[in-house]
């Protein structure tokens, strides 16, 4: 490009796409309601490895689906620059957020890997009640908008997840959402609701 324009300024006048940047920044402020990996195993996490919040335990985003070609750079951890006691202050008033995703993250998973008691249950709970049968979807860690789309999918389908969530002998007790956490699944989907374009 310098060559074919003499006044262009090379590296410095290079910018990333919109659909990129977008996509960083969602990236970035989901990446604040992960459970930080442990820094003394580096070994890689199976699908078994369940970190946990208070006790609800949750297969993390799916790292294993990273695909060819995704892009993970440009990440900048924002809280390693905040000082001890302001990063302990935002842990305190996003955890009530992490623990939605938590919930919801291990819900799919349980659902989707119990092919004889869970996932049955759950296509004749939308049966029941009307619905196309489909699964919810997973949240993959380098695909932020299956963040919006999971939880997208729990709110048009919370009549399902609630009974899902309520009915005793599924053992999913401990991952029912109370009315302030759907609160907060309608509130961060709309602010995931960003994605004009297919990103």
């Amino acid at each position: 490009m310098a060559v074919i324009l003499p006044d262009f300024g090379g590296t410095a006048a290079h910018t990333r796409c919109f659909l990129h940047t977008v996509n960083l920044v969602a990236k970035s402020l989901l990446r604040q309601f992960d459970e930080p990996k442990s820094r003394d195993d580096d070994h890689e996490k199976s699908d078994d490895d369940e970190p946990n919040v208070d006790g609800h335990s949750e297969n993390e985003r799916m790292d294993s689906d990273v695909l060819p070609g995704d892009d993970v750079d440009g990440f900048v951890d924002e809280t390693e620059f905040l000082t001890h006691d302001a990063r302990k202050s935002l842990q305190q008033n996003i955890r009530p957020v992490k623990l939605v995703l938590v919930k919801l993250r291990k819900l799919a998973f349980k659902v989707i890997h119990s092919t004889t008691k869970l996932l049955p249950a759950w296509h004749n709970i939308l049966q029941e009640q009307g619905r196309p049968v489909t699964n919810i979807p997973r949240d993959v860690a380098t695909r932020w908008n299956s963040t919006f789309d999971m939880l997208a999918y729990v709110l048009k389908h919370r009549r399902a997840v609630d009974a899902m969530t309520q009915q005793r002998d599924l053992g999913l007790r401990d991952l029912e959402l109370s009315d302030h956490e759907w609160l907060i699944v309608d509130q961060l989907r709309n602010v995931l609701k960003v994605r004009g374009v297919g990103v």
